[in-house]
C-alpha cells in the first residue's frame, strides 16, 4: 500500500524544518541521470517540469509531457505543490492525488515506447507557491549544474511569471531563474492566441528562454505544435466516439466541446454525471481506476 508511504512524505514537508523538496517515485534509483545520460556539468541533464493540482491528472498533462520529450527534455516530473492542496480545494486529497500521479508514471515507465523522457518519469512534492522558490531547492537536490529544468506552464501563468508588479526589476530579478531555468508554455482556450502569445514572450525580454507549444484539436486530431526558431508538428489520431448514450449526459454534451482541453474539470463533473465514456476519453486507465475506487468526485 502506497498510502501510508505517501502520508509520510507529506508530514516530512509539514515537519520541523519541513522538507522543501522530494521524490516519492522515480523511474530508476539513479532519476534523473541513467546509464545512457550520467549526471555531468558539460551537458546538464534537462527536466521538464509539470506543476499543477493534478486534481485529477488527464491525458492534457501526459501529451504536455509528450511535447516537452520532443523539444529535448531528458526526463519529466510531476509536481504537486502541498501549499495549493492546502488551500481548500475541493475534490482529492493531497495523498489522493499523489496516488494518481503515480499511477499514471508508472504507466509511462512501463508502457511508453516513442518518448524515452516520457518514460524517465519522476513524481515529487515541493513546499513553496512562487517558480522562482520552487525551483531553487529542485536545483540543490542534485550535484550543482547538472540538472536544468523546463518548467510546462499555461500562458495565463507565464503572464503572471513575467508581470512587472512581482518585481522591482523583472529582467534583473528573473535572471538567476532563467540561468537553470526555462519555459515550455502551451496555449489555453481564452487565454490570447498565438501572436499574442509570441508577442508577450518577445517583449518579456527572455524569449530566448520561451518554447511554445499549441494543444488544438481539429477534425478530431489532436495536433501538438511546437515553435521556437523552427515548427515541429505531431500529430496524434484519436478515434471519434459516440457519447451521447443516455439521457443522463445532458451536461456532459456540454463539457464534449471542452475536450480539446481534456481539463480536470471535465472529469470531475464527467464522474458527477457518471459520464465514464468521457472520463475514459479524458483519464488512463490506472487514474480512472483510483477515481472508482477512492469514490472520488461523485459530489
Amino acid at each position: 500500500m502506497r498510502k501510508p508511504f505517501l502520508q509520510l512524505a507529506l508530514a516530512k514537508a509539514k515537519g520541523l524544518p519541513p522538507k522543501p523538496f522530494q521524490t516519492t517515485l522515480t523511474a530508476n534509483s539513479s532519476w534523473p541521470f541513467s546509464v545512457d545520460r550520467p549526471a555531468s556539468t558539460t551537458r546538464p541533464t534537462r527536466i521538464a517540469v509539470l506543476d499543477s493540482s493534478f486534481n485529477p491528472p488527464t491525458k492534457a498533462h501526459y501529451q504536455l509531457l509528450k511535447a516537452a520529450s520532443r523539444v529535448g527534455c531528458d526526463a519529466v516530473l510531476l509536481l504537486l505543490a502541498t501549499n495549493n492542496v492546502d488551500k481548500g480545494q475541493t475534490g482529492a486529497s493531497a495523498v489522493e492525488r499523489l496516488e494518481m500521479m503515480e499511477a499514471m508514471a508508472m504507466d509511462a515507465i512501463r508502457n511508453e515506447k516513442n518518448d524515452p523522457a516520457v518514460r524517465h518519469m519522476a513524481v515529487g512534492l515541493i513546499i513553496h507557491a512562487r517558480f522562482m522558490d520552487k525551483a531553487q531547492p529542485i536545483l540543490d537536490h542534485y550535484p550543482p549544474n547538472t540538472i536544468q529544468l523546463s518548467w510546462i506552464m499555461g500562458h495565463d501563468t507565464m503572464t503572471r511569471l513575467f508581470d512587472p508588479k512581482y518585481y522591482k526589476d523583472v529582467h534583473a530579478d528573473m535572471a538567476p531563474f532563467f540561468e537553470q531555468c526555462d519555459v515550455i508554455c502551451s496555449s489555453r482556450p481564452g487565454y490570447g492566441t498565438r501572436d499574442e502569445m509570441m508577442e508577450f514572450v518577445q517583449s518579456s525580454g527572455h524569449g530566448d528562454k520561451v518554447t511554445l507549444v499549441d494543444l488544438t484539436e481539429e477534425n478530431e486530431e489532436l495536433e501538438i505544435k511546437i515553435e521556437k526558431s523552427e515548427v515541429l508538428q505531431l500529430v496524434i489520431k484519436e478515434e471519434a466516439e459516440d457519447l451521447n448514450t443516455d439521457s443522463t449526459q445532458d451536461r456532459s454534451i456540454g463539457h464534449l466541446m471542452e475536450i480539446k482541453e481534456m481539463s480536470s474539470t471535465v472529469v470531475r463533473n464527467a464522474v458527477k454525471d457518471q459520464n465514464w465514456t468521457l472520463v475514459d476519453r479524458c483519464v488512463t486507465p490506472s487514474v480512472k481506476k483510483l477515481i472508482e475506487e477512492n469514490g472520488l468526485y461523485t459530489s
